[in-house]
């Protein structure tokens, strides 16, 4: 079997506020890959949903959030597994906005769901796919 063949299915999100905040997530230490580490909501796909089925229902489960607009598919590919090494996963990353505010945000999972500024995501300890997503999502911002 091919290194390159995705042992898991994942979707994710990218959620900007009015004030050009993205939502994060700070992992609690009980969590099994990347424990307290930050990252975008989003987790593995369930049975036969589709991806973008799989990023709103994950959305929906850690923040309570929903969204019945379209969102828009930003990057699918495979990136170095963080919970099992010499494996790929195949991530499917999508963009949306919201009016939602911070007090709409119902925590779901982990031990922050919070929209900060992009400045200050820079700085924080994330997971390695969040910083590859935020990287290819910005190069993306700035050939448009």
């Amino acid at each position: 079997m091919s290194t390159r063949q995705p042992h898991r299915r994942l979707a994710t999100i990218l959620v900007f506020n009015q004030h050009h905040e993205l939502l994060m997530q700070h992992r609690d230490d009980k969590a099994p890959v990347a424990p307290n580490k930050w990252c975008i909501p989003g987790g593995s796909l369930e049975g036969d949903e589709s991806p973008e089925e799989g990023a709103r229902r994950e959305l929906w489960e850690e923040s309570g959030l929903e969204f019945a607009h379209p969102i828009t598919l930003v990057w699918q590919g495979l990136l170095p597994s963080e919970s099992t090494p010499g494996r790929h996963s195949e991530w499917h990353v999508y963009s949306t906005t919201t009016v939602a505010q911070q007090e709409d945000v119902i925590l779901g999972e982990g031990q922050a769901m919070i929209f900060l500024p992009l400045e200050k995501v820079h700085s924080l300890d994330l997971t390695e796919s969040t910083r590859f997503m935020l990287k290819f999502w910005q190069e993306q911002q700035t050939q448009k």
